[in-house]
């Protein structure tokens, strides 16, 4: 049982189902408008391809500043028109034949909501509609507009709300009235290419009910033959869902719940599932129920493009065209498979969605945050702006794809912990890591075996890892990953790392090595795959007891006595670690003070029996106070001064006797 519980996450991988031919290439980047924390930064184009761009006016604007709108031609940089618009504008929308329609936000809480029209120039306003309560906004193929309105009936009676619908002159000529009563306010409103299908997200009102709540996210859709709204709901509870309408009337959501954790959802007309997919990221748990898991747009041929943050953590990847960092552009096909996941060179965050837009499916707009390794193909019409104090950088970037068959992809894209999935830390010998990238090895996965008397092999699938021209055992071969042991004769202080593939080597990557970089293996990213002392699996419905010895499994802590074929599983007697090493965690001795780490006793800390040598059990007792909010790391064995490596933290699930 001890065994069993961690092997398969050193053997796990993604199983991605792909579609061949579907290729994005890089055509430019630039810098984008300045980040402007608490407005509205949005793009849209049109059907020519021309870029339309809102934005803060200035860098020394704050709040709710005036909003500045801007058109470039297709090359992204040629500036059309530039027009300081005088109000914040809370939503644009562009029709495919440019015409632009914005919402300001009202002088007062007693004034109108408008909807306005730009001319051709972006200067004039064609026309202005009140519409009460005001505040989502879609257009059609023909440029006709969709919006929410809310509207009370009395002093005390409940708001309602419905959909209003504007013809090209901007006068209200449908209303799609009684949106069902469904928790929530409906906040977010997409439409099909012809106006006909019609969606309405429902988004929470307060973010305190939905943290007690835990509630489903609510949808309603209405159809070109359907009289009544169609209700449905989404896997689990999602803050801010990004949403649109294929052409088919096939719904497509793509939300972050409350613990950051993203999935994208196709839903057809009748309100059926079409396929539920778990999109990996590193979104922080959400504080507020404003705040938006990214972007989200379709192309013509029903296409979903999603972006993702990572972070300091790596994520498989499909036809990556930059080495693992820490946002990247998906492309999913309309039965979910994947078309092409790649990393977004200098992007640095998806938390905010400043926007992605597809228009047919040949130009691809993606507006995102640059970090300080961001360097631009072109100059565009934006300077780079300095680095905020709260928010680093405070500069946006501006990438443009689309199809092409010959983009230069990364074969190797980055080497993570098999354990923590951290990037950019060094590899430690004996270390279990995860290779991601493209063409590694066979579509279908290889899970190779040992046993005591045969180590696991150095080919497999038709692969081969080599670290220094020294062959790697293999733990998993598949096409993205790769889950491969350091030859313990890698003693650094680099490495490099190289993958052959049916007789094609890839790019070999180099990476720093130190001999002790622990990694503790989850379930979850942050729960530890732990046993409690009964030997069951530690989870939330089966918590330790307080001051019970709980075991979790590691890799990356070093050297072991007597040392051990490269490979091979650990049997007895049972080796030693060279680095002595607990569980603990790590505390401040004051505001401002030096980190410490205090470790736990140990029942047991050393090589894992039974699993590949390189990986690490310890059976620590858990300390009679701590909860299942007590976040822990794996560090040295003594009490001190905080300076010296330590693993990922993570959570224990922590409970009654």
């Amino acid at each position: 049982m001890r065994s069993r519980v961690v092997l398969f996450l050193l053997t796990s991988a993604a199983a991605w189902a792909t579609t061949p031919g579907f290729l994005l290439g890089i055509n430019y980047s630039e810098w984008g408008p300045y980040l402007a924390i608490g407005n509205t930064q949005q793009i849209a184009a049109d059907g020519s391809g021309a870029l339309y761009v809102l934005s803060q006016c200035t860098q020394s604007d704050t709040g709710y500043g005036p909003s500045c709108l801007a058109k470039y031609a297709a090359d992204g940089k040629t500036p059309v028109w530039q027009n300081k618009l005088g109000v914040y504008v809370v939503a644009m929308a562009v029709d495919t034949n440019g015409g632009v329609y914005l919402i300001p936000l009202p002088a007062s809480a007693n004034a109108p909501h408008l909807i306005e029209k730009l001319g051709a120039d972006g200067t004039a306003v064609l026309w202005s509609t009140a519409v009460p309560g005001a505040g989502a906004l879609a257009v059609d193929a023909t440029g006709r507009v969709f919006t929410i309105s809310a509207s009370s009936v009395g002093a005390s009676s409940p708001v309602e709300y419905s959909v209003i619908r504007l013809n090209t002159a901007g006068m209200i000529d449908v209303t799609f009235p009684n949106l069902p009563e469904v928790d929530g306010i409906p906040n977010y409103i997409a439409v099909d290419p012809t106006g006909s299908d019609i969606l309405v997200a429902y988004n929470y009102q307060t973010f305190l009910d939905a943290y007690e709540m835990n509630p489903i996210n609510n949808f309603v859709r209405i159809g070109p033959n359907n009289a009544t709204w169609l209700t449905f709901s989404t896997p689990q509870g999602a803050l801010a869902p990004a949403i649109a309408v294929a052409a088919n009337g096939d719904a497509v959501i793509y939300g972050t719940d409350l613990k950051g954790n993203r999935w994208l959802q196709r839903v057809d007309p009748t309100g059926a599932v079409v396929f539920t997919k778990a999109i990996p990221s590193q979104t922080e748990p959400a504080t507020s129920n404003e705040e938006a898991p990214a972007s989200l747009a379709l192309d013509d041929a029903g296409n979903a493009y999603i972006t993702s943050y990572t972070g300091a953590y790596g994520t498989p990847v499909r036809k990556s065209l930059a080495f693992c960092g820490s946002a990247w552009l998906g492309v999913y096909a309309p039965d979910g498979s994947v078309l092409q996941i790649t990393y977004l060179p200098g992007a640095s965050s998806t938390l905010f969605a400043f926007g992605t837009v597809v228009i047919g499916g040949s130009h691809v707009f993606v507006l995102d945050v640059a970090d300080s390794t961001f360097t631009p193909t072109q100059t565009g019409p934006f300077p780079q702006y300095p680095y905020g104090p709260q928010y680093s950088p405070a500069s946006l970037a501006l990438y443009n794809l689309s199809p092409n068959p010959g983009a230069q992809t990364v074969p190797l894209a980055c080497a993570v912990s098999a354990a923590s999935f951290l990037m950019n830390v060094p590899v430690a010998p004996g270390e279990l890591l995860a290779l991601y990238g493209n063409s590694l090895g066979p579509a279908q996965g290889v899970q190779p075996t040992a046993t005591l008397e045969t180590p696991f092999p150095t080919q497999a699938g038709g692969t081969d890892v080599t670290f220094d021209g020294t062959p790697a055992p293999l733990v998993w071969v598949q096409d993205s990953q790769v889950n491969v042991a350091v030859p313990w004769s890698v003693t650094g202080p680099t490495t490099q790392i190289c993958v052959t593939y049916n007789n094609v080597r890839t790019n070999c990557l180099t990476e720093p090595v130190q001999e002790f970089a622990p990694g503790v293996f989850t379930v979850d990213g942050l729960h530890a795959a732990a046993l409690n002392q009964d030997g069951t699996v530690n989870s939330a419905s089966n918590p330790a007891p307080p001051g019970s010895i709980v075991s979790i499994w590691t890799t990356g802590t070093g050297p072991i006595s007597p040392e051990q074929p490269d490979g091979s599983l650990v049997g007895s007697p049972l080796p030693v670690n060279a680095y002595p090493a607990a569980v603990g965690h790590l505390y401040e001795a004051g505001i401002g003070g030096p980190a410490y780490f205090a470790p736990y006793p140990n029942a047991y800390a050393g090589p894992a029996p039974l699993l590949i040598a390189g990986t690490a059990q310890f059976n620590f007792q858990v300390g009679g106070n701590e909860s299942s909010s007590t976040y822990f790391v794996l560090g040295a064995n003594t009490t001190s001064e905080f300076g010296v490596p330590t693993s990922n933290t993570f959570l224990i699930y922590i409970g009654g006797q």
